[in-house]
């Protein structure tokens, strides 16, 4: 039996467009960001890539191919992405 998990712990999540402007800002401020931030959050970013790997793995296996189609995307993106802050700290 599946079981629905709810996910919404009460808290005030911002809406998505307080995340779109969220996002906005801190590309706007990276710059100005420590280097020691940087690499942390490039970190962190290489560990959810490992975490979407794992899930497209799972999803192949399990016959999940609307995920397998969408995570591959997002897995494609997030490359990109950890690249071209990986190039941009070793400037």
């Amino acid at each position: 039996m599946n079981t629905k998990i709810d996910m919404n712990d009460g808290t005030n999540k911002l809406t998505p467009d307080e995340k779109i402007l969220l996002k906005s800002e801190i590309k706007k401020a990276w710059s100005e960001f420590p280097e020691d931030m940087k690499k942390f959050i490039l970190e962190t970013k290489k560990e959810k890539l490992k975490a979407l790997y794992m899930i497209e793995g799972w999803a192949k296996d399990n016959g999940h191919q609307t995920i397998v189609d969408l995570i591959s995307r997002k897995i494609a993106h997030k490359e990109a992405k950890i690249q071209k802050m990986e190039a941009e700290l070793n400037k």
